[in-house]
């Protein structure tokens, strides 16, 4: 994958990801190292963002690559992304 699109892949990620953050302050970068949880992402809004990562990126994440860790950073969930881009 080239660096372009590890870029576009990160920047919609994080495009993704804002709406689902709610304890993340309107206008903030996306922190992509800190714990998703803490910034307001619970199993509901994981799902919801499973179900957008799938439509909007076109990426299925298999089921052996859905772990708590998976879901435990952006960039975490950036590397799984970039694996199966």
């Amino acid at each position: 994958m080239t660096d372009t699109a590890t870029t576009g892949l990160d920047s919609q990620l994080q495009d993704l990801l804002r709406p689902h953050l709610r304890f993340l302050k309107a206008g903030e970068p996306v922190p992509m190292d800190e714990d998703l949880g803490r910034l307001g992402l619970d199993s509901m809004a994981s799902i919801d963002l499973l179900m957008e990562i799938e439509s909007q990126m076109g990426l299925q994440i298999p089921d052996e690559m859905m772990t708590t860790d998976t879901f435990s950073t952006g960039n975490h969930l950036l590397a799984v992304l970039q694996k199966l881009a």
